[in-house]
């Protein structure tokens, strides 16, 4: 969430490196260019700077998704997140 507010309604559209689209990026990779697009569409160094912490929204449902599905390809570290983010999100 940007210091100027929640920022909700913004969606990632794209994630690239070197000028080509990769579907996931994670900790510890080289830094990336992220597409965010919204009905409000936020600006760099007016809405949003480097310093901000953006949020994924999570919900009870992704999470099972997750665990039932995708349990192998979540490290550690993940999961540890995802317990972070559940009281960010009131999610039991």
């Amino acid at each position: 969430m940007s210091r100027y507010g929640s920022l909700t309604k913004l969606r990632r559209t794209s994630i690239e490196r070197d000028h080509k689209q990769i579907p996931i990026c994670k900790k510890g990779q080289p830094s990336v260019a992220v597409k965010i697009e919204g009905s409000n569409q936020p600006m760099y160094g007016r809405h949003l700077e480097d310093k901000d912490t953006l949020y994924s929204h999570i919900s009870r449902q992704s999470i099972d998704t997750l665990k039932e599905f995708f349990r192998e390809e979540v490290s550690m570290d993940e999961w540890n997140l995802i317990r972070k983010l559940k009281p960010i999100f009131d999610i039991p």
